[in-house]
């Protein structure tokens, strides 16, 4: 409590932290379920496959979810049905 209130109220998220890239993102994207990730490396992408009921939970609001996954991972994030 004392940290959202320095902190004026944002909300933060603690995410447990992973060097094996697609772990780390699927606990980033939580509390959607993921079902399959493709990293690709060498392009620098990683696509997500999440449940159709799960996809706008994983993309966030207004692209948020994804957009603070990205900037986590350095990676372009694909998710999918």
């Amino acid at each position: 409590q004392a940290v959202v209130n320095e902190l004026q109220g944002e909300k933060i998220d603690i995410i447990p932290w992973n060097e094996d890239q697609p772990t780390f993102l699927v606990n980033a994207l939580q509390p959607a379920e993921v079902s399959k990730v493709v990293l690709d490396e060498e392009a620098g992408k990683i696509e997500v496959v999440v449940p159709e009921e799960q996809l706008s939970l994983a993309i966030g609001r207004r692209g948020q979810n994804v957009r603070l996954a990205s900037q986590l991972t350095g990676l372009d994030i694909d998710i999918m049905t």
